[in-house]
């Protein structure tokens, strides 16, 4: 009924808004109907530019495309190629990734990484993979609320480096450009509607103040709107982000001009007489041109504005958004100043490439699935590369021509003969007219939809004449075919009506004094059509139970409420087709989906499904009327995909397959949808069994009892026998063309859906009416709701099926069917899917005739060796490389296959692992025979010096003893004994106290000896050579005693850079695993830097005893100490120079003998060579112990220096 045949004034002439298209996808269609005009400020899906599903849609705003225009355009201005797109998870941002996707595609650009934002993202993983990609570029398309989550996440995260490119949605967000660590990800360039300064606004807004509260009822509805009931301040309103302002002024404005126009407005006032309706405000909007804040202000033919442009932002350091360039588009026009743009590489524009540009003469050979991946390789001789053309090929020169190696085009080649004569050639064209037929179609019936229209009428038929199910109770129905989105509203208001009015919001149902006309509603089949008018019925609880809608929308109760199906939702489709391809081990698919909301929801559905395992998405593509199949087959040929997945209805894969028979496309796998697997056509297609081997997942298919009987008997009625049939011809008349054995011989698909649809609002029905002992309660009212309860409820048996339905309203009854169109032209069952009561799955493989007698492979890169890991080579896990495992770690490719595990330190593994093993442990016990040996030396050492100190001590006053030193030979003996005892600390299992009392002691009392042999050394030539050139310092020397003050020092400074050693970086036990990989040495961590303080004061005190020693060489032979010194140190050096030399060679476990061999060494080196010599004197030489035999060496010395 059209508005402008009723008697009222309409109360809405228009509509502004909603601002988002989920929204106004949602509630457009309402307004279609009585074409109501819809002028939206912020709804800019490309969906809403159709006029004939959204005739009375304008919008203020640029729609979807132009925006990635914009984007596209900054791309290529930068030359960026390798990209990362970012979207919400909803219409506005699917509609911009499809958008980008179709305006990339025939140019450089690569889309490396997408993912679809939602409450529930997992942004570390999806960084981790935009890292694993590395992708510099990262454009972000969602709403200000789910923009602001991703770059919180990011500044947490620490993400770095990137170019960021914002949306009009969230370009100008004030609360991000101030946020801390905002800096740190990159730079941030955005797209956004022009800033424009309404005049007045600001002080509208401030007036708001004198209004202290709401004056009436009236008012306090609109708090917050003409009140200042707002905790917000005006400030704050004015400071909020200005993004859209223009398009909400002017789209107001846009109403106000056409109503101006309808009342025919003019010297100071409008005609009161004429009547409004939303029509011929429409009609007069699409007609708008004026001018508004110097914009011309006009629609196209798609209701999208002509006018305006876009501002190119960039986020300076102040925090501001800071306007850098624009993009007209009438006339189209772009600017840019690269100069204000503080990049975070310091100056230079980043790269955004996946492989740098090839030289001069080299020709790019793909690596990937992206073009922009690629290696080069130089053309040879004879060929050449067109950049220009084709960079990819290197073309070969025509005979005529040639070229060298690395040429970009070939020369002619200089023509050489002997002509006989000069004779001209006759060239002959032949041409030929191609004659072109043109054929007329009508709109194709489609016979599967009129099978299950047949079938729901026999349900009803049946459930009428059942005398157990709803006894004395007839059901009645209404049924009506889906012509479009816009047309199909009437016939739905008309069931939802009563007495020809909707009821009003809020007005609940069973408060009517009239009894509800409508109480359930059977489908409708596809999920556009339910998207469509789902909503209405939503309202009041209208139970729908669909036959055919398998979107996983309708899952979701909080928007579906009264929504219930009989067939399962497209993810356990797909979950059915995933199992069909992990049996058959294929790996790299394609994925064709219908471009509705069936298809683009399994194409979610399968990408969210395959995410965790081994199959890669190779390709995919949304086919609609216009799709080009010559060129999306040449694209899936070039990815080298051989198993295609169709997700579409039956239509859209009939024109599918034919084309691919036209096309002759062979040796493929194609896996078929639930919709069309049953297809009684296609089998029988000449020239299918040349396009490969066709799968598919069907609904079981259920014999319905009677229902052939039913067909046949509509052969007695020859003719409609009134006006009332005449209606429904094709329905109970034979007015068909269609034979019964047509109808019966149609594709069963969807069968038992609709019998089970029809049964379960029957039963539910049968408890509300409390059925029973054959008649049913004639004094309840049904209502929707109730119908509704009862359904949820349901637990019935039909055709040997539980019927019952999940808290979702999904059923969890059912199956599903694997089947194989085979030699003969059917479709032959070969497996099997259950739901319940247990999932399994099974597939008989030998029933399958594979076009080439195998099962066909379907992998992008070939699994690895044993041992090897695989190197992603792309954007898909699937095509990689492989890279043995080195020495020490091993690959799990149960675990992670693209990643070389390193070895535990206790482990070790050999090139080409797949597990470790155990490292062997390896230390010297205290039981090792060198060990032993080492230990009975080092207690011999302390009883040598124990003998010796008890010898020296009985003739401490003889020559002998005085002249080694006296008292100081105690201290050298004791510090010896001292030192041995690091000795035994090297051997057992180190811990923390043994590396410390291996290296330590030794230091300290090592420096003690080394420092006495100094002043010992000193002393002698100090008597014999300096005490005559240098009375004072030996006077000196003597009176302050400055042997011990030199031995005080070196101990004190000893001992100072120990300790300041031990705290920077003390002795710990270390496990040497880098020498020998299959064993674990057990040994001690010796800090270079902290003890080259200690090491470098014992070479200093080396140096100054082989210096003074070594200057006392020619003394008398009892008092030449020095050359048994110096005997004692070069000795002392040997020791170390071979052991260092062992160090660098050998790691072992031996090398802890060696460095306690040496220690030993290092101290027998004194006792054997300095005081045995010593102690024999005093025990079997006495007469050389005298002083008279000491004086005369002394005497004969001086007369030697003398002459």
């Amino acid at each position: 009924m059209s508005v402008k045949d009723l008697s009222t004034v309409p109360k809405v002439i228009g509509v502004v808004g909603p601002f988002t298209s989920t929204d106004t996808l949602t509630v457009a269609p309402l307004f279609m109907v009585d074409l109501i005009p819809m002028v939206s400020y912020g709804a800019s899906s490309s969906v809403l530019s159709r006029k004939q599903n959204f005739p009375s849609f304008l919008r203020m705003v640029h729609a979807n495309k132009d925006v990635i225009e914009v984007i596209f355009k900054i791309l290529q201005h930068f030359n960026w190629r390798w990209v990362a797109f970012l979207n919400s998870d909803n219409n506005y941002g699917n509609d911009g990734l499809e958008l980008f996707r179709e305006m990339i595609k025939d140019t450089e650009i690569c889309l490396a990484y997408t993912n679809g934002l939602n409450d529930y993202t997992n942004y570390p993983t999806v960084f981790k993979q935009i890292e694993a990609q590395r992708v510099p570029v990262i454009i972000v398309f969602a709403p200000e609320w789910t923009a602001e989550a991703l770059i919180e996440s990011a500044i947490k995260l620490n993400i770095t480096n990137k170019v960021w490119i914002a949306g009009d949605g969230w370009s100008l967000n004030k609360r991000l450009q101030k946020e801390k660590g905002i800096k740190n990800i990159g730079t941030v360039l955005g797209v956004s509607q022009p800033v424009v300064t309404i005049p007045g606004f600001k002080d509208f807004i401030f007036s708001s103040k004198s209004q202290t509260q709401c004056e009436n009822a009236e008012q306090q509805m609109f708090c917050n709107q003409v009140c200042n009931c707002s905790s917000l301040s005006p400030e704050d309103v004015n400071d909020g982000d200005p993004s859209f302002s223009f398009p909400v002024y002017s789209a107001v404005y846009a109403i106000a001009h056409a109503l101006h126009n309808v009342l025919q407005c003019g010297a100071g006032r409008c005609n009161d007489n004429i009547t409004v309706y939303p029509h011929m405000v429409l009609a007069e909007l699409k007609k708008s041109k004026f001018t508004l804040l110097n914009q011309s202000i006009q629609f196209d033919d798609n209701g999208d504005p002509t006018f305006g442009f876009y501002s190119i932002f960039f986020w300076n350091h102040s925090g501001d958004a800071e306007e850098i360039g624009f993009y007209k588009f009438h006339p189209s026009f772009n600017f840019f100043n690269t100069t204000k743009i503080q990049w975070f590489t310091k100056g230079e524009v980043p790269t955004a490439l996946c492989s740098s540009e090839c030289p001069v003469g080299y020709a790019k050979q793909q690596d990937g699935v992206h073009k922009c991946c690629f290696t080069c390789e130089i053309c040879p001789n004879g060929t050449y590369v067109n950049i220009t053309e084709d960079p990819y090929k290197c073309v070969y020169c025509k005979e005529t021509e040639w070229s060298t190696v690395g040429s970009t085009s070939c020369s002619l080649r200089a023509v050489e003969f002997i002509p006989f004569t000069d004779i001209g050639a006759i060239l002959i064209m032949i041409g030929a007219w191609a004659l072109v037929g043109l054929t007329l179609a009508t709109q194709p019936l489609i016979l599967p939809s009129y099978r299950r229209f047949q079938l729901m009428r026999f349900t009803v038929e049946e459930i009428n004449n059942s005398t157990s199910l709803l006894p004395n109770v007839s059901l009645g129905y209404e049924i009506f075919d889906h012509c479009s989105h816009t047309q199909s509203f009437p016939g739905i208001f008309k069931l939802i009506s009563l007495n020809g009015l909707i009821r009003p919001c809020g007005e609940s149902q069973k408060n009517l004094s009239t009894v509800p006309k409508l109480i359930a509603v059977v489908g409708p089949f596809t999920s556009t059509d339910t998207l469509t008018v789902a909503p209405l019925f939503m309202v009041d609880l209208i139970p729908m139970v669909s036959y055919g809608a398998a979107s996983t929308l309708f899952s979701e109760k909080l928007k579906y409420p009264s929504f219930l199906r009989t067939v399962h939702p497209n993810k356990d489709i797909i979950t059915v087709i995933v199992k069909m391809i992990l049996n058959f081990n294929w790996r790299w698919v394609a994925f064709l989906n219908s471009a509705d909301d069936f298809g683009t929801d399994g194409l979610e559905m399968f990408r969210k499904i395959i995410k965790d395992t081994e199959i890669c998405l190779a390709y995919s593509k949304e086919l609609n009327h216009d799709t080009d199949y010559s060129v999306m087959f040449k694209q899936i040929e070039a990815q080298k995909v051989f198993v295609i997945v169709v997700f579409a209805p039956k239509l859209t894969a009939e024109a599918l397959v034919e084309s691919a028979i036209k096309l002759n496309i062979t040796n493929k796998v194609w896996i078929a949808g639930d919709t069309w697997s049953l297809n009684k056509m296609l089998p029988k297609k000449k020239g299918i069994k040349n396009i490969g081997t066709v799968l598919g997942v069907s609904q079981p298919v259920v014999t319905i009892p009677g229902f052939k009987d039913f067909i046949f008997s509509s052969k007695s009625q020859t003719q409609c026998e009134n006006a009332e049939q005449h209606m429904f011809c094709n329905q109970v008349c034979n007015c068909s063309s269609l034979s019964p054995e047509d109808v019966n011989a149609i594709d069963p698909s969807f069968s038992f859906p609709v019998y089970s649809a029809v049964y379960a609002i029957a039963h539910a029905l049968h408890n509300v009416l409390q059925c029973g002992a054959g008649r049913c309660n004639d004094n309840i009212t049904v209502y929707p709701h109730m119908v509704l309860a009862e359904l949820k409820m349901s637990n019935f048996t039909l055709l040997n099926k539980s019927i019952w339905f999940d808290k979702n309203g999904d059923p969890t009854f059912g199956s599903f069917s694997i089947v194989f169109w085979n030699q003969s032209g059917d479709a032959e069952e070969i497996g099997f899917y259950n739901f319940h009561p247990s999932i399994n799955f099974f597939i008989n493989n030998t029933k399958i005739q594979w076009y080439n007698s195998k099962v066909p492979t379907a992998l992008c890169s070939s699994e690895c060796p044993v041992g090897y890991a695989k190197q992603q080579d792309g954007v898909h896990k699937c095509c990689f490389t492989c890279e043995i495992c080195q020495n020490g770690t091993y690959v799990n490719i149960t675990e992670d296959p693209y990643k070389c595990v390193y070895c535990k330190e206790t482990e070790w593994s050999t090139v080409g692992s797949t597990s470790c093993s155990l490292r062997a442990v390896e230390f010297i016990p205290f039981t090792d025979i060198g060990a032993i040996l080492i230990m009975i030396g080092a207690w011999a050492l302390v009883g040598l010096t124990l003998a010796t100190s008890v010898l020296f001590a009985i003739n401490y006053n003889t020559p002998v003893v005085r002249s080694a030193g006296g008292p100081m030979c105690f201290l050298i003996l004791g510090c010896l004994s001292l030192c041995s005892l690091s000795v035994f600390f090297y051997f057992d299992k180190p811990t923390i106290s043994f590396c410390i009392l291996r290296f330590q002691p030794f230091l300290l009392f090592y420096t003690v000896c080394l420092a006495c042999f100094v002043v010992r050394s000193f002393q002698i030539v100090c008597i014999f050579k300096i005490a005559a050139k240098f009375p004072k310092l030996h006077s000196w020397w003597m009176k302050y005693h400055g042997q011990w003050l030199v031995i005080t020092a070196a101990f004190v400074t000893q001992a100072l850079l120990i300790l300041i050693g031990y705290v920077y970086g003390p002795p710990k036990p270390y496990n040497e695993t880098v020498w020998y990989p299959d064993k674990i040495i057990l040994c001690c961590n010796i800090d270079i830097k902290a003890s080259s303080g200690p090491m470098i004061l014992l070479a200093f005190l080396s140096s100054l005893c082989f210096i003074f020693s070594y200057m006392g060489k020619d003394l008398p032979k009892n008092y030449n100490e020095a050359k048994a010194i110096t005997f004692c140190l070069l000795l002392l050096m040997l020791t170390w120079i071979i052991f260092v030399t062992a160090y660098m060679l050998y790691r072992g476990k031996y090398l802890q003998t060696f460095n306690a061999l040496a220690v030993l060494s290092s101290l027998y080196s004194f006792l054997l060579w300095y005081f045995l010599p010593k102690c024999y004197i005093i025990i079997f030489q006495p007469h050389k112990n005298t002083q008279q035999y000491f004086q005369g060496l002394i005497q004969n010395y001086t007369k030697t220096i003398s002459q």
